[in-house]
């Protein structure tokens, strides 16, 4: 059985490279929980100031 955790704030976003879900958690997961597919996951939380900073998705990506 699968753990389930709770996103910390600082954890990453992933964002789907299929159906461009976003989901927030310390690794990207095996499949999107959307599109239920095995897809590629671009990291794309925000580590500048001018998007927001950590914890906050980066709307350039």
């Amino acid at each position: 059985m699968a753990e389930t955790t709770t996103p910390g704030k600082n954890d990453p976003y992933w964002k789907c490279g299929k159906c461009g879900r976003t989901v927030q958690s310390a690794t990207p997961p095996e499949k999107c929980p959307s599109c239920k597919e095995n897809c590629d996951f671009k990291d794309v939380t925000c580590y500048t100031p001018d998007c927001g900073g950590l914890g906050n998705v980066d709307p350039r990506l």
